[in-house]
């Protein structure tokens, strides 16, 4: 018989991939011992030996029944699968879940099975009724293991119809990895001319020649000031009007002999100390009156203070009089200052009013003499310009015919210059639009091509997938009657 690779690539084509078919081909087997039945898997099922650890490793397995001896050589007892999550309690004699060795327990944990009462030698022992999920290789011509032998060629023909549906999903995957890029078309590559600027024109308009304002000299001629005019001087001051006052003395009060700040101050003191000073009638008085409570010798004592007082208020009055006396002097004085200042200030007003009228007549006699002087200047200086402006105006017609043809020589010289740059973006704008036209030609050959790439991928492509479809169906068609027999 043929190896499941020829097998394979009978339905899908050429893979290319053994490591893949390989991998297909075990997935495939394991699935279709997963689906058969408990009571259908028994006829490819292997019981181990005896197991005396507490657990062991089914990886790779499909466990069919475990069994556990009962405490007595040979007998054995099925043991009943519980959820991990009552693995400590089936270790826990109190729990209603513990496990005895009349109804013993297994518990698949990290592809590990664990049997409780926990397991040990004879009569202690179990064993594992399991079928081997098998590794085919794409180069195997039948499906051979350890645990599964015979496998029956029925079920080796749906192994490779699952596992050529599995070949068509992985060509379906290359061939869209295999789909071409779409063509791009770079246009940045050709560089687009630049546009002319605006012209430069070295143009320079024409001249007026020598210009009359260069020629005609300026009219500068100004009246003349009036000489000896004095415009400063005022009127006289007024002579004798300066007044002094006679001076006034000073004002000086009549102050208290003593330290003390005032007469009606009294304070408390202690009587028999000196008395001559005044600054201590009052607290001598302030302890007669306080401390004694003499009424003849507090009597006495104000009598003294008072003799004091009427002599301060005399002196008082005697300054008084003499300041009234002082200031009728000043007034008497200032009255007589007054009137000789009049008279003075008339004399001086009378003078200045002459000064006046006499500087007048000599400034209007210099003014009239200035503006003789200056009319005669101006005169002269037009005749001069007129004479100036007619020279000016000849030789500026000649010298204006050059320089206007001149300057069309400029004009058209820059003009020439402006349409070999002109002339010249033309041709890169035509070698610019032919280098364009050949990008986008080449870019329509390359969709074409692409197009036709595109179209058999999809051709190929959706083969496979119609393929996956049928080969699909088969194999769940076969494995249903596989479970139904």
């Amino acid at each position: 018989m043929s190896t499941f690779k020829v097998r394979i690539e009978d339905y899908v084509g050429a893979v290319g991939d053994d490591t893949f078919l390989g991998d297909a081909l075990t997935d495939t087997a394991a699935e279709i011992i997963r689906a058969i039945p408990d009571d259908k898997i028994k006829s490819f099922t292997q019981e181990s030996g005896d197991i005396t650890a507490a657990s062991t490793n089914i990886a790779n397995h499909r466990i069919v029944s475990v069994i556990r001896e009962r405490g007595t050589d040979g007998e054995y007892v099925e043991c009943r699968e519980i959820s991990v999550k009552y693995f400590r309690k089936a270790q826990d004699s109190s729990s209603m879940f513990s496990a005895s060795v009349e109804s013993p327990v297994y518990i698949i944990k990290n592809s590990s099975i664990h049997v409780f009462p926990t397991p040990g030698a004879s009569p202690n022992a179990f064993k594992v009724e399991s079928v081997t999920f098998p590794t085919v290789a794409a180069s195997a011509s039948n499906i051979t293991d350890d645990s599964i032998d015979p496998f029956p060629n029925s079920i080796e023909d749906i192994v490779v119809v699952g596992a050529s549906a599995k070949a068509c999903q992985y060509l379906m995957a290359r061939v869209k990895d295999s789909m071409p890029s779409e063509p791009v078309i770079v246009l940045s590559d050709i560089a687009i001319p630049s546009t002319p600027g605006n012209p430069t024109i070295s143009f320079t308009s024409a001249s007026v020649g020598d210009g009359i304002t260069t020629a005609v000299d300026s009219i500068t001629v100004a009246p003349t000031d009036a000489s000896g005019i004095n415009e400063s001087a005022g009127p006289s001051d007024a002579a004798g009007t300066g007044s002094t006052g006679s001076g006034v003395s000073a004002y000086t009060k009549p102050t208290l002999q003593g330290s003390g700040t005032s007469v009606t101050q009294v304070t408390a003191g202690t009587f028999g100390s000196p008395s001559v000073e005044y600054t201590t009638w009052w607290d001598t008085l302030g302890d007669i009156i306080e401390a004694e409570e003499d009424s003849e010798l507090a009597s006495s004592q104000v009598a003294k203070i008072k003799t004091y007082i009427d002599a301060f208020n005399a002196e008082a009055n005697s300054a008084k009089n003499a300041m009234q006396a002082l200031i009728e002097d000043a007034r008497l004085l200032t009255q007589a200052s007054i009137a000789t200042a009049g008279d003075a200030t008339q004399a001086s007003v009378s003078n200045a009013a002459n000064d006046v009228s006499i500087r007048n007549a000599s400034i209007t006699s210099q003014t009239q003499a200035s503006i003789a002087n200056a009319s005669n200047d101006v005169n002269a200086s037009i005749a001069k310009m007129r004479e100036s402006t007619a020279a000016s105006i000849a030789k500026m017609a000649q010298s204006t015919g050059v320089n206007i043809s001149n300057a069309a020589k400029i004009l058209e010289a820059s003009i020439q210059d402006y349409n070999l740059e002109v002339n010249k973006f033309g041709a890169d704008i035509q070698r610019y639009a032919a280098e364009t036209n050949t990008a986008i030609n080449e870019y329509s050959t390359d969709i074409q091509k692409y197009t036709a790439q595109v179209d058999r991928y999809t051709k190929e492509y959706s083969w496979y997938q119609d393929q996956y479809v049928r080969l699909d169906t088969k194999f769940k068609e076969s494995l249903q009657v596989l479970i139904a027999n």
